[in-house]
């Protein structure tokens, strides 16, 4: 029992991802495909059931953790004082440009090619585009056309 407590702390310590069973459990029987103990020699035995010392049976070992997507990146522009602030912005393709009303009247954010329109943005509203694209798009407010911004996608 004492070589099974040592051996499972070292396991955790070592961050091996390595679990170990006392030799003759269930599931470490099961494992075998047998009932008695382990180093069972039966028919259908499983060879991946590896032995690290006497009385301990490797189990399992766990896979190789993959990491998440990183989320795109958000750049923010602010519509306030009836301009785009900032008027322009680089940024890799992929990723998510969030405006921001904060004026008291309502605006838009319209690309001069058609390619994306907010429709109308009250005070306090917000809108999302990802540009997956590389490229300059200009845009402006339909109600008030001298309100012009930039965005350029970059590879």
């Amino acid at each position: 029992m004492r070589i099974f407590v040592l051996s499972l702390v070292a396991a955790l310590v070592l961050g091996t991802g390595v679990a170990v069973a006392q030799a003759g459990s269930t599931l470490a029987a099961a494992r075998a495909g047998s009932p008695g103990a382990a180093g069972s020699s039966a028919a259908g035995a499983d060879p991946s059931v590896g032995h690290a010392q006497p009385g301990i049976v490797i189990l399992a070992q766990a896979a190789t953790p993959v990491p998440s997507p990183m989320p795109s990146p958000v750049s923010i522009i602010h519509i306030k004082n009836f301009a785009f602030v900032p008027e322009s912005v680089t940024i890799p393709a992929g990723s998510t440009v969030k405006f921001v009303e904060d004026d008291a009247v309502p605006h838009t954010v319209t690309a001069t090619d058609g390619s994306f329109d907010s429709g109308n943005l009250d005070q306090k509203q917000t809108w999302t585009h990802t540009f997956t694209k590389v490229g300059t798009y200009n845009y402006l407010c339909t109600y008030h056309t001298y309100m012009k911004g930039k965005i350029v996608i970059v590879p």
